[in-house]
């Protein structure tokens, strides 16, 4: 009797073992390829991201999200939004941060992530990213 709870356990302990070390899913990404709603820390990487600007003389637009909506949901236009923009101007960045749960990109081509600044604080307000970072 004491023998087979040994072998129980032991295929137990190394069913436990298998299932406890599958491989962990991919880093979140350091580029966004365009127009879309990616997930913060799942589908892409917080920190400075860069895009080329509005293609077809159209408005780059993006948003930094507090929540994705579900399909379906009725929500206030501006109720999950933190910041966004809307511009003409090229190229454009924008910091996306840790806590943001979503990043949505519209017309403005794809998005690279930037270096980080340097955290000597000489980059600054008015620094070659703007006041925000």
């Amino acid at each position: 009797m004491r023998e087979r709870t040994f072998v129980i356990a032991g295929a137990v302990a190394a069913a436990a073992t298998m299932l406890g070390s599958g491989t962990a899913g991919a880093n979140p990404a350091t580029s966004i390829p365009g127009d879309g709603v990616y997930r913060v820390g799942v589908d892409i990487a917080p920190g400075i991201y860069q895009a080329s600007g509005p293609r077809n003389n159209l408005d780059c637009f993006w948003q930094r999200l507090r929540v994705i909506a579900a399909p379906g949901d009725k929500e206030n236009p501006n109720s999950y939004v933190i910041d966004s923009n809307s511009t003409k101007a090229a190229p454009i960045k924008v910091l996306i941060k840790p806590g943001d749960v979503g990043f949505r990109s519209r017309n403005c081509g794809s998005w690279v992530m930037l270096p980080a600044p340097p955290p000597s604080g000489s980059y600054g307000p008015s620094g070659s990213v703007g006041p925000e970072y």
